[in-house]
């Protein structure tokens, strides 16, 4: 069924799946600030501050493949309800967890909802958008994450000293029901219509969907992305402090915000002059914003390496999303998201231990000096194996 178009070139659904999208990562994001607080409160300490965060992340990586393959046989609006039901009982789960062991395992259920919304959000954005704005509709769609992160997380942080954690872990299970609202009345178009009529049926399979070049490609050049995005965001503030530069917030706020401005206008440029084009440059401007940061003493040139860090983060991933979608049959794009997905998110695990050894024996500087290196290999493999 056809759906109609309105202002934008889109139709309802997409704007309803954005704002549901912004809504269900609010959420995630009021409780940025206050759940270390809340571990602490229960007798946690900073070691278990970061168990929470892998726990959360340990099952979004196991739960991908599984979810991607969801999206295609469920459908895309009922695997995102999935994903947004989690997240109202994640939360109110953590009222009742008065011990360590009890939060984590609400963590985990918590971390299985984003794999399972995210993977059907971006799996349906391409289903509704044209093919020839692909890369502007993933640019559009993924800018409702990082606005909600800009928005959500100061609030979070002001609640945090204001409000009781029952009340704050109440408000985002209630923010993520609005966002089930939202969706309710969405219409998710025949999966079979995105699909080319010559697919062969044996390319759903998850073995045949990672044999796919343009999938296989993106998502080991994504995995490397996520270990630089793992590293910097683990370390900043312990780098900022160490060399004086300030409020590490701020280099967030900026990286932030370039981020958003970039994936709509590199994803409209990736449709124009293809998606390579796109990803190959914003390596390099990747890798100088890590590799910067090792000759970084002032507070100017810290938000010179926030703006391109933006760009570059931005950028690749706008591009490597986009190719992915390109690359997979229309009733295989939920397993080929989720391959995509647990390759990032791996990558961010990986990156805050990996990175964090490396800071131990190299120092701050130099890691990053090392993850800019990475950037540029990854970049000239990537190359060579997209050339063909």
């Amino acid at each position: 069924m056809k759906q109609e178009t309105l202002p934008g070139g889109y139709p309802l659904t997409f704007y309803l799946a954005f704002v549901a999208s912004f809504l269900f990562f609010c959420s995630i994001h009021l409780l940025i600030i206050p759940l270390p607080l809340y571990i602490e409160e229960i007798g946690g300490e900073a070691s278990e501050v970061g168990l929470a965060a892998g726990s959360f992340a340990i099952a979004a990586i196991i739960s991908r493949p599984y979810m991607g393959r969801l999206v295609d046989t469920w459908g895309r609006k009922p695997t995102m309800l999935i994903g947004a039901i989690m997240f109202v009982l994640g939360p109110l789960s953590y009222t009742l967890a008065q011990s360590v062991p009890l939060l984590l395992v609400a963590r985990m259920f918590h971390g299985i909802g984003i794999a399972a919304f995210t993977t059907a959000y971006f799996a349906l954005i391409t289903d509704v958008a044209p093919a020839s704005r692909w890369g502007e509709a993933l640019g559009v769609a993924g800018i409702a994450p990082s606005a909600s992160l800009i928005l959500a997380s100061p609030i979070g942080a002001s609640l945090a000293g204001r409000a009781s954690f029952s009340l704050i872990f109440v408000g985002a299970a209630m923010v993520a029901l609005l966002s089930i609202v939202i969706m309710l009345p969405l219409r998710e178009p025949e999966t079979a219509s995105a699909a080319p009529e010559t697919e062969n049926p044996k390319a759903h399979r998850f073995l045949s969907v990672v044999r796919l070049r343009g999938v296989w490609a993106a998502s080991l050049a994504t995995l490397a992305v996520g270990l630089t995005y793992g590293g910097l965001y683990s370390f900043l503030p312990l780098f900022a402090r160490d060399r004086g530069l300030g409020n590490a917030g701020f280099f967030f706020a900026v990286s932030g915000i370039v981020v958003i401005l970039t994936r709509f206008v590199l994803g409209r440029v990736s449709d124009k002059v293809g998606r390579v084009p796109v990803i190959l440059p914003m390596f390099i401007v990747l890798a100088i914003s890590m590799a910067g940061l090792k000759w970084t003493h002032g507070f100017a040139m810290f938000l010179v390496m926030a703006l391109m860090n933006g760009l570059g983060f931005g950028g690749t991933r706008v591009g490597l999303d986009t190719l992915v979608v390109d690359s997979a049959p229309g009733r295989a794009r939920g397993t080929a998201l989720g391959i995509l997905y647990t390759c990032f998110d791996s990558g961010i695990g990986a990156g805050s231990v990996v990175v964090g050894a490396l800071a131990n024996s190299t120092g701050y500087g130099n890691m990053y000096l090392l993850a800019g290196v990475l950037c540029v290999l990854t970049m000239l493999i990537f190359a060579a194996i997209m050339r063909r």
